[in-house]
């Protein structure tokens, strides 16, 4: 499992820095994304953490985005959640470990500002925080809700007037900062559609 997600975490690195050295091929600044337009995204996510009790987070859903400003979005997003995770227990011979995967619904309010927005394709940075929801603890240790922040760096890339790919590199963080939270990294892929 952790070959597949390293191959798919380094193929979603690859193609941001595709989109990104594409993006700065093409130096005439233009408007990526209007003031007072909108767009819909339909996503899906891929996230290894560093507890070692959670092996990975598998997220899908969409957004939608209003933007501000030129280049500025401010964005609700609603997600679908499964976490691959491990109960661990002790045992007359030592540490055990079973499956105990949780599912459940996230959502979050970001912001996004397209800092380099060319005809063709964007770089963007943005943040947010919201919540998780489980049907059980995550970790198994933890919380089944949780309190959630994210942080992401990625790209746009045009394929016409209102479609647009996206792809980002993002760190997502749940619940507490201590062995009862996770630290979640990975990305995500979308497709804009824009109104």
């Amino acid at each position: 499992m952790d070959a597949l997600y390293r191959k798919l975490v380094y193929g979603l690195a690859v193609a941001c820095l595709v989109l990104a050295v594409s993006a700065t091929w093409v130096m005439a600044q233009t408007q990526g994304f209007a003031a007072g337009s909108f767009n819909f995204e339909p996503r899906f996510g891929i996230f290894g953490t560093t507890n070692q009790r959670v092996n990975s987070i598998y997220t899908y859903g969409g957004a939608l985005n209003y933007y501000v400003f030129d280049n500025v979005a401010v964005e609700v997003e609603g997600m679908g959640v499964y976490v691959d995770q491990n109960k661990r227990f002790e045992t007359a011979t030592g540490i055990g470990s079973k499956a105990s995967p949780a599912s459940g619904i996230a959502g979050n309010f970001n912001a996004r500002w397209h800092f380099v927005a060319t005809s063709q394709a964007t770089l963007f940075a943005g943040a947010g925080f919201g919540g998780l929801w489980c049907d059980t603890q995550v970790p198994y240790n933890g919380f089944e809700n949780n309190l959630t922040e994210n942080g992401e760096l990625g790209a746009t890339y045009s394929l016409t007037q209102q479609l647009s790919l996206k792809g980002a590199v993002k760190y997502w963080h749940i619940g507490q900062f201590n062995k009862q939270g996770v630290n979640a990294f990975g990305g995500t892929f979308g497709l804009n559609v824009s109104f």
